[in-house]
């Protein structure tokens, strides 16, 4: 990312906006760019600390995003940005909707994290069916199941609200719609539709209510190994809804089972999640071993979960996708 920054700076410097073409990542990059090069050229900055920024484009070379990061960096962003423009192309992360940009390195020493604030949303988000039209079925399965996992975790989120969860049932109706038959091969403008609007709000949602224990997951698994993100929420979802029944009954399960259209019970949407998610492959397939999971388990946060889960049961939840 430092690489683009300094090379957009020397080639297009006098670039005003940033238009984004493609799946989350690819958003979460653009937001990041358009970030990187309005504070560059802002000149001089200092964090909390009065540690100095970036002093001016001829400088970019020494630029570092990284330091603007949170649990990473040393430096506090203050909004400053390009506009963003977001065509997304996969119906998956919500990236279109959402105050902040994942950046991630990968190894021990890797780190999934985000560059956020208020005015990194993008200025216009385009939700257009025929972006969205051919996309591979393995892409199509990931993402969805990324904007369900989203939808659910805000939806039952600790910091849930009224709106949150009106926006949330809307979605979750309209990717009980969609997402089932984009899986059995039909791809139609209306489908394409409702699964885009469905990731939109869940983007959202989660920037309103934030997410559950399968995004704090997701963080040191992306950190670990170079496994896609909606993998993740797909295999892992199944398992962090049993676990959390477990625990305590989760009602709104049980309403979201409805508005998926798999009936009311929650035991229907955990065996559905887990039949969509199988063609994905389990964490061994990426690379995973069992020597990892201490180290996941210490970075997954649970703090908008539902219910608290052990370092036990977080455990007991990997090894059954290992």
């Amino acid at each position: 990312m430092n690489a683009v920054l300094a090379d957009i700076s020397e080639k297009a410097p006098q670039s005003d906006v940033v238009v984004a073409v493609g799946g989350g990542s690819v958003l979460d990059a653009a937001k990041a760019v358009a970030a990187g090069v309005a504070i560059m050229r802002a000149g001089p900055r200092a964090g909390p600390s009065g540690a100095p920024g970036a002093a001016n484009a001829s400088e970019s070379a020494s630029f570092d995003i990284t330091r603007y990061l949170e649990g990473v960096g040393d430096l506090t962003p203050d909004g400053s940005t390009l506009p963003v423009i977001a065509f997304p192309t996969t119906a998956g992360t919500g990236s279109e909707a959402t105050m902040n940009a994942v950046l991630s390195r990968l190894g021990p020493d890797g780190f999934k994290k985000s560059l956020r604030h208020p005015g990194y949303v993008p200025r216009l988000a385009v939700l257009d069916p025929d972006l969205f039209a051919g996309c591979p079925l393995d892409i199509t399965r990931a993402s969805g199941l990324d904007a369900i996992t989203q939808l659910l975790e805000a939806y039952t989120s600790t910091k849930t609200n009224a709106m949150v969860d009106s926006l949330a049932e809307l979605g979750l109706s309209r990717a009980g719609s969609a997402f089932p038959r984009l899986l059995a091969g039909e791809d139609t403008p209306d489908l394409r539709a409702n699964m885009a609007l469905a990731a939109y709000l869940s983007g959202v949602c989660l920037a309103a209510a934030g997410l559950g224990v399968v995004h704090g997951f997701a963080a040191p698994l992306g950190a670990l190994r170079d496994i896609p993100h909606g993998a993740v929420c797909g295999m892992l979802l199944g398992p962090v809804m049993r676990a959390t029944l477990r625990v305590e009954a989760v009602p709104k399960y049980d309403r979201a089972a409805a508005l998926l259209g798999l009936g009311d019970s929650a035991d229907a949407v955990i065996e559905r999640v887990e039949s969509w998610a199988e063609p994905l492959g389990r964490l061994s397939d990426y690379g995973f071993v069992r020597e990892d999971l201490p180290t996941i388990v210490t970075g997954t946060g649970l703090k908008n979960h539902p219910v608290k889960l052990s370092d036990k049961e977080l455990t007991v939840i990997l090894e059954e996708v290992l």
